[in-house]
């Protein structure tokens, strides 16, 4: 990243805090998809811009499921047996309007908003390994509310 964008994304001065510092992510094409579409570049939108595609990638995940189970008889039992959730419970979570993020202290974190919480134990049965990956290639970290 060169320096007018860094100054431009962590902010001017003698106290630049990187939350990005261990984040692996193609910036230079986050940068790019944020320009096209007019996004002002800065820490908070990056973060977001991140988190959105980890959000897609979860929602496509569950969405697999969802339509791989429609149309089974024993689907309950069968999302049990493969996933350790009901299909209700799996239909049930919603990461775009469950998943929130801040940067607080120079970290971005990502929590359960308050109406979510009671589906944590269900997001990490079905994302823990996908949060997992997500918080060693970012950096960020999750948090519980």
């Amino acid at each position: 990243m060169n320096e007018g964008l860094y100054d431009a994304v962590f902010g001017c001065g003698e106290d630049k805090v990187d939350p990005f510092i261990s984040t692996s992510a193609d910036f230079n094409r986050i940068i790019s998809d944020m320009r096209l579409v007019g996004y002002e570049i800065n820490a908070f939108n990056v973060a977001q811009q991140i988190m959105l595609e980890q959000l897609d990638a979860m929602l496509k995940f569950k969405g697999k499921i969802i339509e791989f189970t429609m149309n089974m008889d024993n689907r309950d039992d069968f999302c049990r047996e493969k996933y350790g959730l009901s299909f209700k419970d799996i239909d049930a979570l919603d990461p775009q309007h469950d998943i929130e993020w801040d940067i607080k202290s120079g970290r971005v974190i990502f929590y359960l908003t308050a109406e979510a919480v009671h589906k944590e134990s269900a997001y990490m049965i079905l994302f823990k390994k996908s949060f997992d990956a997500f918080k060693t290639r970012t950096g960020f970290t999750y948090t519980s509310v």
